[in-house]
């Protein structure tokens, strides 16, 4: 049943990888061939060689269909032993002993990370607010978060099943929840799910959009707009369910990143958090199948030789 609180999995691995692209998929062989267990963390928004493409310039292939190529990664990686899992990380914790990586239903732990999801950027613009106040009231986890607004008004923000899915979850929580669909004229969401949401009586506004996020050490408000007209709501949480960017979750967890939301790595792709790696486009390096493989290779190695220093 819709609402119900989620079973929360647990993993643990020597080395998590999040990203399954070519960065994330060699460091999943050169992880998983040195004998390291390995999680390769693949987010449901494909890597860009899934889109189907002519590659000419990857060594060893004269040509080779982009799609084709990423199998091959995946199935040497598996070959070795790495596990592919799908979800998308949706919270960090990565100065602890083990790390952990979110999802919305799987916690995993390990002992080493290697962050490579690409530079995939959210359909959605981030919203003003949305960065400052991620962590102080803006949250994209409601099974991480929720319960620490039981009883206080929070926004929803999404229109798709598995945001009215953990709209349905806030509301089982004792949160007061208030959903904002965005700016599409139809909904997206099942029927079912509409309507438990309605029998729920969650207030719901249609073809509204927040533009910004208030507050100045804590979410206070936010403003929306239906339509060209503009109207305000106090609210103490503000829950975004559609595609999550990195960068502000990298901030949040420590992991250095620059002005243009690179992760910041030396030469052997060390972050400067101790035992996290990042690899491939997210590094904003060469930006080619080929450096990412190299970074992946490198960060791999990187980490199997910090976890040796800490047996």
């Amino acid at each position: 049943m819709a609402g119900q609180l989620p079973d929360i999995k647990t993993l643990s691995a020597d080395i998590i990888i999040v990203g399954g692209g070519p960065a994330g998929l060699a460091a999943g062989i050169y992880a998983s061939r040195a004998g390291k267990k390995t999680i390769v963390l693949q987010g449901r928004t494909s890597s860009r060689l899934s889109i189907g493409y002519t590659i000419e310039n990857y060594p060893g292939f004269i040509s080779i269909n982009s799609q084709d190529l990423l199998e091959k990664f995946k199935g040497h990686a598996e070959h070795f032993g790495a596990q592919v899992i799908t979800g998308d990380a949706i919270d960090y914790n990565l100065t602890s002993d083990p790390k952990y990586v979110t999802t919305r239903d799987t916690l995993i732990g390990a002992k080493a990370v290697i962050l490579a999801p690409g530079r995939t950027l959210p359909r959605t613009k981030i919203i003003p607010g949305e960065e400052r106040l991620l962590g102080m009231g803006v949250s994209y986890c409601a099974t991480c978060d929720g319960p620490l607004y039981r009883g206080s008004r929070v926004a929803a923000l999404g229109n798709s099943d598995e945001a009215a899915e953990d709209i349905l979850l806030l509301e089982q929580m004792g949160c007061e929840v208030h959903w904002f669909s965005g700016d599409e004229q139809d909904w997206q969401v099942s029927s079912p799910l509409l309507a438990e949401i309605k029998a729920k009586k969650i207030p719901s506004y249609p073809k509204t959009s927040v533009k910004e996020i208030v507050g100045k050490q804590r979410v206070e408000r936010i403003i929306a707009d239906r339509e060209g007209k503009k109207d305000e709501l106090e609210v103490t949480g503000v829950f975004i369910f559609r595609d999550t960017p990195s960068a502000p979750l990298f901030s949040k967890a420590g992991i250095g990143v620059d002005h243009k939301q690179c992760v910041k790595v030396d030469r052997f792709q060390r972050t400067n958090v101790e035992g996290v790696f990042a690899a491939g486009d997210v590094t904003c390096g060469g930006m080619q199948v080929v450096t990412a493989v190299g970074e992946g290779c490198v960060a791999a190695m990187q980490a199997v030789s910090y976890l040796r220093k800490k047996e």
